[in-house]
């Protein structure tokens, strides 16, 4: 035992409150450690000043301070200036188990080939109470148990990262130089060492004996953003995967199915093929962590190839489920997801889409989002638009996506050189009629979208509506409700109709919050306990906003405490400022807040307690996707997506309609009840719902985290545009047999 000899390196960064604890765990070991290396990596607390204290009488301690580098740069650094030949790791806020150098020493000993020992750990809470049950030790036991499945460490690793810590690991320094350090990661740094040590030397695990305390807090860097944990975490398993462990296992069926296991649980999606490929790139694994976590490089990844909805959740919440450090396990969520089609559908050739116009607006860019999601799927789309083609006509091509503008002089001309040109064999129209006859003469059949605006049709238009039916094979309808009206009042054959709500793309509008700026309740007057209605809608009076005016004088008569916030654009100036002026003749402008048009929906969202929809009409409001995902409970009228969403109260409370049944509705009467009336005969119940919301805040607080995990299961846009494959050979199918 005289050869074995430890230096114990502990990284510090603000743990003044924890690292007495763990300095007391390495001066009672039974063994002695050498010697004792402490750097404070730029710290904003007094640990060093604690480190010193403790350590003046230690005759071989060192306590450095240095500017922030990161954990993995100062665990090398202190290793590199350690004299003994083996190392011990501890993190500053973690202990040692008493006797863990002694059973180090005769462990090495005792295997004198043995390059690297890590063993069981053992959990404590911040004030250093053992943790003896909940989802942390529920985790570990999980990963005992495979590992007892698998027999091999490394597969066992893949699954479930136990080794938890740096702070379990003690190795031969030589190892830690083949190796090549630990590298700059700044969550899985731990295991990837574990794998590199795999590779270039001999890992012994000992299960016997718990050799650290992993203290779990607030503040464990492993919660600070889980997404990009996920991220290292499929790079380090990519390496491991590509050098190693696939090899080693190709011809062992049962290890292998173990393995698949492991990984289908992770909910990885493609990203870990992908990056496996890509590690080929790269000569080192240094380089290839360092393109594969850059900022913008793990956008792209998440974007792209990390597909688990409950992923794209925690990215805006920041908040990791309890006890899963390194966890990937599998969801209800993502085995329910329908898998996107295993080729490209329509092969020969792309389709085109049609709009009006491919500017600005919610229908172009939801045009933008498909068309850039199915070119991911293998799916070409030929956009053409009948209109200018503006901001979101131009992301589009920088996407690799073909964008018409039509011409003034002969359109349907340039619209059949289209179709012939790139052998189009599918055409999708989003309320625009102008490609009918030419797909027609080209035998190209046709799908067209259902969206709230069919609602306002009347005289030509409507003739026309009838007239086309013929040149449409197949119509998607947005909601149950953009259905119904279309059966009711614009004669469409049930059949031809199938519904396909649309959805959320998650990553997207988690980006955007988190670079959002945030804002407070007191830059628009509200008060910390008022209980805050937030409507997200354009400033047009098919928002019903009268409507809110009456509930409101309902509701004042009860509390004053009840708030709605009105966010969005105007539409037709004359008819806002005639309703600002009908607020402040009843009193009702310190109640519904009309402060103008917010880029960002996020903030606005962090302020607010509800949603508020009163609207006479939609097709599918993404604004309600919107306040779903960022669980908030839903009051809503009985129009578009609202009744699909809204099941049994289960996330919020379904108005009626002022009209009734949604034939009922024609255009004529849509502008009556917007523009020319002031009472209503839904006012009553929708002061009822506000107020049921305001006197049981806490039950539909729950009910607003319901509607944030369906939105996750249900409305992913990417299983949307999935959807529509099927639907799309099928029509083209019919037509080529034709």
């Amino acid at each position: 035992m005289a050869s074995v000899d430890f230096t114990v390196v502990i990284p510090l960064y603000n743990h003044e409150a924890y690292v007495g604890s763990a300095l007391d765990s390495v001066l009672a070991q039974t063994l002695p450690a050498r010697e004792i290396i402490i750097i404070d990596d730029g710290s904003r607390d007094d640990g060093a000043v604690v480190a010193r204290k403790l350590l003046k009488d230690h005759p071989c301690a060192t306590v450095l301070q240095q500017p922030n580098a990161g954990a993995h740069t100062t665990i090398n650094r202190c290793i590199d200036l350690a004299t003994s030949r083996f190392v011990a790791v501890l993190n500053s806020d973690d202990e040692f188990r008493p006797g863990k150098l002694q059973r180090c020493a005769e462990l090495f000993d005792a295997n004198p080939d043995v390059d690297m020992i890590f063993g069981r750990v053992a959990l404590i809470d911040h004030a250093g109470d053992a943790i003896v049950e909940g989802g942390a030790v529920d985790w570990l036991e999980r990963a005992h148990r495979f590992l007892g499945a698998a027999g091999q460490l490394d597969v066992a690793l893949v699954n479930e990262n136990f080794a938890v810590t740096t702070s379990n690991m003690v190795f031969d320094k030589s190892l830690w130089a083949r190796n090549g350090g630990f590298q700059p990661l700044r969550y899985c740094h731990d295991l990837d060492f574990c794998f590199a040590s795999m590779r270039n030397g001999v890992v012994l695990y000992d299960h016997e004996f718990e050799h650290v305390n992993y203290r779990i807090h607030q503040t464990n860097t492993i919660k600070e953003n889980i997404l990009k944990v996920r991220v290292e975490i499929a790079c380090v398993l990519a390496e491991a995967l590509a050098n190693c462990l696939l090899r080693r296992n190709s011809l062992d069926p049962r290890i292998l199915g173990l393995l698949d296991v492991a990984l289908t649980d992770k909910g990885f999606g493609n990203l870990l093929p992908f990056l496996m490929a890509k590690r080929n790139c790269f000569s080192t694994r240094e380089e290839f962590f360092g393109w594969a976590l850059g900022d913008a490089q793990v956008n792209v990844l998440l974007m792209d190839h990390l597909e688990r909805p409950e992923d794209r959740a925690v990215l805006l919440y920041g908040a990791e489920p309890e006890g899963c450090y390194h966890s990937n396990r599998a969801s209800e969520a993502a085995a329910a997801r329908p898998a996107a089609p295993k080729t490209p559908p329509l092969k020969g050739g792309p389709i085109v889409v049609e709009l009006s116009a491919f500017d600005r607006g919610g229908l172009e860019k939801v045009v933008l989002d498909t068309s850039i999601l199915m070119k991911k799927r293998g799916l070409e789309s030929i956009i053409v638009s009948c209109g200018r083609v503006g901001a979101l006509g131009e992301v589009a091509r920088s996407h690799g996506i073909t964008v018409y503008q039509l011409p003034e002089q002969k359109p349907l001309e340039f619209y059949a050189d289209i179709l012939r040109k790139h052998a189009v064999k599918l055409a999708i129209s989003h309320f625009s009629r102008v490609g009918y006859p030419v797909f027609a003469d080209a035998g190209v059949p046709n799908i067209t979208f259902i969206h709230n605006v069919y609602a306002f049709l009347s005289g030509d238009a409507l003739k026309n509506f009838g007239n086309d039916d013929a040149l449409v094979n197949k119509y998607i309808s947005v909601s149950s409700r953009a259905k119904d009206y279309a059966v009711a009042r614009l004669n469409v054959a049930p059949e031809k109709i199938v519904t396909i709500p649309n959805g959320l793309i998650v990553g997207e509008h988690v980006a955007r919050a988190r670079a959002a700026t945030p804002l407070t309740r007191e830059q628009f007057g509200l008060n910390a306990d008022d209980y805050v209605f937030l409507n997200v809608a354009s400033y047009n009076l098919h928002k019903n906003h009268y409507l809110m005016a009456a509930a409101m004088k309902l509701v004042l008569a009860k509390t004053r405490r009840i708030k709605i916030l009105c966010v969005g654009n105007t539409i037709f100036p004359p008819h806002i400022d005639a309703l600002k002026a009908y607020l402040v003749e009843n009193g009702l402008e310190s109640h519904i807040l009309m402060p103008g048009h917010f880029p960002e929906v996020a903030p606005l969202h962090a302020i607010s307690d509800a949603f508020l929809l009163p609207s006479l009409i939609e097709g599918w409001s993404i604004a309600m996707n919107e306040a779903m995902f960022f669980g908030k409970p839903l009051l809503m009228t009985d129009t578009g997506g609202a009744a699909d969403v809204i099941e049994g109260g289960d996330i919020g409370i379904l108005l009626p309609n002022e009209y009734g049944e949604t034939g009922a509705l024609y255009s004529e009467l849509l502008d009556d009840i917007a523009y020319n009336r002031r009472s209503f005969r839904t006012a009553a119940h929708l002061a009822q719902g506000m107020m049921s919301f305001f006197k049981n805040a806490e039950h539909w607080k729950r009910a607003g985290k319901r509607g944030h995990e369906k939105i996750l299961k249900k409305y992913d846009f990417s299983q949307v545009v999935d959807s529509y494959f099927p639907i799309f050979e099928a029509v083209a199918s019919e037509r080529t047999r034709k």
